[in-house]
């Protein structure tokens, strides 16, 4: 069995997306939908529930008393922070222990990153038309997804690669794709259609690091922008490190000015500070 052979393989067997994260967020979708009927769906996975009224109770949300009942928390939270949580309470489960050490990263700093993309992802969709901040925080949270499953590959031919990189002058990605047969973000794409992600989230994972994804639809585009932005910050760069440059014709092209730009790095490291509950959910 060749090793994109053995890649493959993994994706296909490859757990489903939690079944009531998914079944929500459709329930999200119907504005006669209430909270208790979306907690009655939701008390059925323990995790999922713990970790909404963890969440809910910590200081992001800053509440002024102690919520231990899951429809009351879907109530205060509404239903933006609910699509976030959801969707990071059950994408964490995939990033526990060392997660991306293929990629010399340490353990977690796969999972922060991804959380960076995910919130600098929803701070900049205003810029990008017809791009849902729950859309633009779900397809940031997921962008690094089959890293999560190449890291041990990319770790055993490790020096090819990098040899490839360092001595032949191909892309850290180049050189996943000629020695593996695949690289990270096309691999994470076939997860998301195996777990029924929508096409525009497919889309923006397989593309985030392609040279011409600022010129793609304007998820992938998003996607791309945002995780350029969270590597220039220096949270998640491992060895295959900054993949692409954001140029500031790019930014322009979207109505992003300079002092945006300074808003939007200044509110990361904010809420990156006050999103630490999620930070621990893959611990």
């Amino acid at each position: 069995m060749s090793r994109m052979e053995e890649i493959v393989n993994i994706a296909n067997h490859i757990p489903p997306f939690p079944k009531v994260a998914m079944q929500v967020m459709k329930m999200l979708e119907d504005p006669k939908v209430q909270a208790k009927d979306m907690a009655e769906v939701i008390q059925y996975d323990s995790a999922i529930t713990a970790n909404i009224l963890k969440t809910c109770n910590a200081a992001y949300f800053g509440l002024t008393r102690k919520v231990s009942a899951l429809d009351d928390a879907l109530v205060l939270m509404g239903q933006d922070a609910l699509k976030d949580i959801l969707i990071a309470s059950s994408s964490a489960r995939f990033y526990k222990g060392g997660a991306g050490e293929g990629y010399q990263l340490e353990q977690g700093e796969l999972w922060k990153h991804s959380v960076a993309v995910a919130i600098m992802s929803r701070l900049i969709s205003r810029h990008f038309k017809g791009v849902e901040s729950g859309a633009a925080f779900t397809a940031g949270l997921l962008h690094d997804i089959g890293k999560r499953f190449l890291s041990t590959f990319v770790a055993a031919d490790f020096q090819k690669i990098m040899d490839r990189t360092y001595v032949d002058g191909l892309s850290f990605m180049a050189a996943e794709r000629e020695i593996l047969g695949m690289d990270h973000a096309e691999l994470g794409s076939m997860i998301l259609r195996k777990w029924d992600f929508a096409e525009d989230m497919i889309q923006a994972v397989k593309l985030h690091h392609d040279p011409q994804a600022l010129d793609k639809e304007p998820l992938t585009a998003l996607v791309a922008m945002a995780n350029t932005l969270v590597i220039s910050l220096g949270i998640g760069v491992g060895a295959d490190g900054l993949s692409g440059a954001m140029q500031g014709e790019g930014l322009k092209r979207f109505g992003i000015t300079g002092l945006d730009l300074d808003r939007y790095m200044s509110m990361l490291v904010l809420e990156m500070e006050r999103a630490e509950d999620l930070m621990t959910l893959s611990n």
